[in-house]
């Protein structure tokens, strides 16, 4: 890749990519992710890509809740060192290092756009955009760190295509639509009508469509020996065939990137453990997502099975190895320098 769009531009995140550029990369990124239909990415009944990622070794899964424009968090991702305590050979390299040698999974559960903690510029966005500015200097601001998080990603998945794994999350919703188990968003202002706005008027429908056949090529679900994650706690109980063919259930998407706090009434967590694992994993599983904001390191639900990881003040990750039981207390660090 040329050096003016290398890794480290996008982790400064300086300025906007170009129209070139993007169409190439989303283009890239659609007919990877739609091709792959591998061991760890079965296919699904109509044999095209499925919604599950699955392995049975044990390499160890790194979790990365929610991402939101923070290029920087990426960065620091792959620089942290995995301290020796995990009794493997990744122990001691760097993420990046252990990534190289395929010694680690990293699984980022989703929202790669929209920053949080910017309501003031997402405000003075809001009041441009109501007077028909699409791409003032507040916009090109957020867009640029909110591109150039999703060019990060997308090449890091090209180097190490069965190692590193991106899930939909609700804010994969670039079309700002109501179909197929998305829903349109806003928090500080109207989010996503003003992104598509943006992506439209700055590069055109036809960017805006290839990172729309971008997030809809996504797995939704990452299931390893004693480890599930998706990007919100599951609302609905599915098995591996309804992971499988995820995409052609807007109730299951729905159910794995929109569930609200208190919103489960059932312990779906445990029932999808019995339908997904044997007895003797079962008693180290754990279910990782991110999604709704935690003010610690972590919040537990459903009787400490499921592990919520998402605090946007902070970059934290999760560490799991099948090799003994994932402790919150333990396994989850900081990696912010």
């Amino acid at each position: 890749m040329a050096d003016k769009y290398s890794l480290e531009v996008f982790f400064e995140a300086k300025e906007l990519p170009d129209y070139n550029f993007l169409f190439s990369l989303f283009n890239e990124a659609s007919e990877l992710l739609e091709t792959e239909v591998t061991d760890y990415r079965p296919s699904a009944k109509d044999g095209s890509y499925g919604g599950l990622i699955e392995f049975s070794d044990d390499v160890p899964v790194i979790v990365i809740p929610d991402i939101h424009g923070r290029p920087g968090f990426i960065r620091n991702l792959l620089n942290f060192i995995i301290p020796d305590t995990y009794k493997t050979p990744a122990g001691g390299l760097s993420v990046l290092q252990a990534l190289e040698q395929s010694l680690v999974y990293v699984v980022c559960v989703g929202d790669a756009i929209h920053t949080e903690r910017t309501r003031e510029r997402w405000i003075e966005i809001q009041s441009e955009y109501e007077q028909g500015i699409f791409d003032g200097e507040a916009m090109k601001a957020e867009m640029s760190v909110s591109l150039c998080t999703l060019c990060a990603l997308i090449e890091l998945k090209k180097r190490f295509k069965s190692n590193f794994f991106f899930l939909k999350g609700n804010h994969e919703n670039i079309l700002n639509d109501f179909d197929n188990g998305n829903c349109a968003f806003g928090k500080y202002a109207e989010e996503g009508s003003i992104v598509k706005d943006f992506i439209r008027v700055t590069y055109g429908d036809d960017i805006l469509y290839l990172i729309s056949c971008y997030e809809n090529a996504l797995p939704l679900v990452f299931k390893n020996k004693n480890c599930i994650v998706t990007h919100a706690e599951p609302a609905v109980i599915f098995d591996r065939d309804d992971a499988i063919n995820a995409w052609s259930n807007p109730e299951l998407i729905y159910g794995v990137t929109w569930t609200k706090n208190d919103q489960v009434e059932t312990k779906t967590v445990e029932a999808i453990f019995k339908k997904f694992l044997s007895k003797k994993d079962i008693k180290k599983a754990i279910y990782l997502g991110g999604h709704r904001p935690v003010r610690g390191n972590f919040s537990l639900r459903q009787d400490g099975k499921y592990v919520q990881i998402h605090n946007p003040a902070r970059q934290n990750i999760a560490i799991v190895c099948s090799h003994r039981k994932f402790n919150p207390e333990q396994d989850i660090f900081g990696v912010e320098k």
